[in-house]
């Protein structure tokens, strides 16, 4: 049972001078663009990378590649992966 003064959340109001408001916006802004940036530079991407970059799943690069359809660069025991290569592949060409 609640107890309190006897109003209740809904007679609550909140004054933001549009300045804050304003602020607030920008910074949600620059937060949410940081975020969508790639965390790397780099042409290359990890076979992980490239399946997140292809919105798929790391059996569905390993597919692609031993079909033929993704070049793939070896790094050691590391497969590496052309962003370019991906973007051909996306737009529907042979990479």
């Amino acid at each position: 049972m609640h107890q309190g003064n006897g109003t209740s959340g809904a007679d609550f109001a909140l004054t933001v001078p549009p300045e804050l408001v304003d602020a607030i916006a920008r910074r949600a802004a620059e937060i949410v663009a940081k975020d969508l940036q790639p965390a790397t530079t780099s042409p290359w991407l990890t076979t992980d990378e490239a399946a997140a970059y292809l919105r798929a799943n790391r059996q569905r690069v390993f597919d692609l590649t031993s079909q033929g359809r993704l070049k793939v660069h070896k790094d050691g025991a590391r497969n590496l992966y052309r962003r370019e290569d991906l973007d051909v592949y996306l737009a529907g060409g042979a990479s």
